[in-house]
Formats: C-alpha cells, structure tokens, sequence
C-alpha cells in the first residue's frame, strides 16, 4: 500500500487517485511548525490544544499555514531545527478552517484553501469521521494580553468615561485556533452595541498599531461572559451619587 507521501505524487499525475489521497490525508498525522511549544490546559481532552503555527506567503501574496506528510519533509523545508508538532490532519484542519493551508511547500504539495478545508470537514462529519470540533466557539480561547496594550486601554478609558451606558471594559487576547491573536474588547453595556461600537472603533483607530485586530463584542453573549472571566476589567463606571 503506497504511503501518503506516494499518493500525493500520484493524485497530482492522475486526478482520478485524488479522493483516495483526501481520504488518506485525514486518516494520517501530519506535521505542524511551531512558533512556542504546544500548550494544553489541564483537565481538557486534546480538542483543547492551542497551537501557534507559522504562515508562508506565496508570489501572488496569498497566506497560507505550511504543514508535512512527514517530519523528513519539514526538515528540508526549514532546513534548521524548528519547534514542531505531530497531529492528525482532521483536527488540523479543524483548527485552522478559517485559514489556507499548503502541504509539502516547496516541493510536490498542494494548496488548500479554507473553503476547501471547510468542505473536507464537511464531508468528514457526514461520513461520521471525528474532528475535534464543528463548533467554532469550542476552538476559541482567551488570554491575558502579551504585549504592552496601555495605549489602547487609556484612549478607551477617556471615551468610555462619557458613556453612561457602559458599566465596565475587559481587553484580552481571543486565540482562535493557530490564527494570529486577536485583541477582543469586551463591554459590559446597555442598549444599542452598534450606536457604542462604532463611534469606538472610529475613536481607537486613531491609537491601534497595524499589526492590532481589534474586535467588539457585549457581554450580553456567553462568548464576552466567558471572554471577561478571563481578566480583570481596565474601566469600571464611577457610581452615581444614588447608586452608592
């Protein structure tokens, strides 16, 4: 029986042997690189993994996650040693199906685009074949922010100070799956979010760097519930003479 690596090189030479090769991919392990080492929260079962992988850009710009049919492959494509992770190919592509992806770049690969990679799962849970998750909320998680965010939390201290609906203000980083952190601005509010949110997201655009993704969200939603019970909040509203 040929090897992965084998039906790669033939679904590229005949189509035909193409749904054979998918049908292998998702069965087999593959190899991830790795910018830190893999993290597991304790008590969680590995659908809880969190893996920060490194993404190539290909001559047309297009950004995709690099991943190997064998750890042979990975080697001479970072030709150094890098941090590195063994995994099943469903439950990569479970993680990352808001990104594209490439097997075997720089050599006989193939490109998979995140809709494709989206239809794989598809297909993979109609066949009753178990990924870690379809629920794209299971493969969120949040954390302290890493790096130094005071510009953002004092230009959003000073508008939200003239806000008498919104009572307090969390800011984390949501990790969702290998993508690059976003930052997540959680508001504890009342009435409209979209009568607050943009006039905010105008007001901190003028202070957020390039590389910060900054996104919204009210924590009327159990996702901002479970996102601020991760840190503690940066605004708190004064109380008013009548609330004291």
């Amino acid at each position: 029986m040929m090897n992965l690596d084998e039906l790669l090189k033939a679904a590229i030479k005949d189509p035909s042997k193409r749904s054979l090769f998918l049908q292998t991919l998702i069965k087999s392990d593959v190899y991830v690189i790795c910018k830190n080492p893999v993290r597991q929260e304790r008590g969680k079962a590995e659908g809880g993994i969190q893996l920060e992988l490194i993404t190539i850009q290909n001559p047309h710009g297009d950004i995709f996650i690099p991943f190997f049919s064998s750890y042979r492959s990975l080697q001479q494509f970072a030709k150094r040693y890098v941090e590195s992770y063994k995994i099943n190919c469903l439950r990569l592509f479970d993680l990352i199906q808001s990104a594209s992806a490439v097997l075997n770049p720089n050599s006989y690969g193939k490109e998979f685009s995140s809709q494709e990679i989206k239809s794989i799962l598809m297909i993979a849970r109609n066949l009753k074949i178990k990924a870690i998750s379809y629920n794209e909320a299971d493969i969120i998680s949040y954390r302290p922010c890493e790096h130094n965010v005071s510009h953002i939390t004092k230009a959003a201290h000073k508008f939200l100070s003239k806000q008498e609906n919104v009572d307090r203000a969390f800011l984390m980083e949501m990790v969702k799956g290998c993508v690059k952190p976003q930052l997540l601005l959680v508001l504890d509010m009342m009435g409209s979010t979209r009568k607050l949110f943009v006039p905010l997201s105008k007001y901190l655009a003028k202070v957020t760097k390039s590389s910060e993704h900054l996104c919204f969200i009210s924590m009327e939603q159990d996702m901002g519930k479970k996102a601020a019970d991760t840190v503690d909040p940066f605004y708190v509203r004064k109380k008013r003479y009548f609330e004291r």
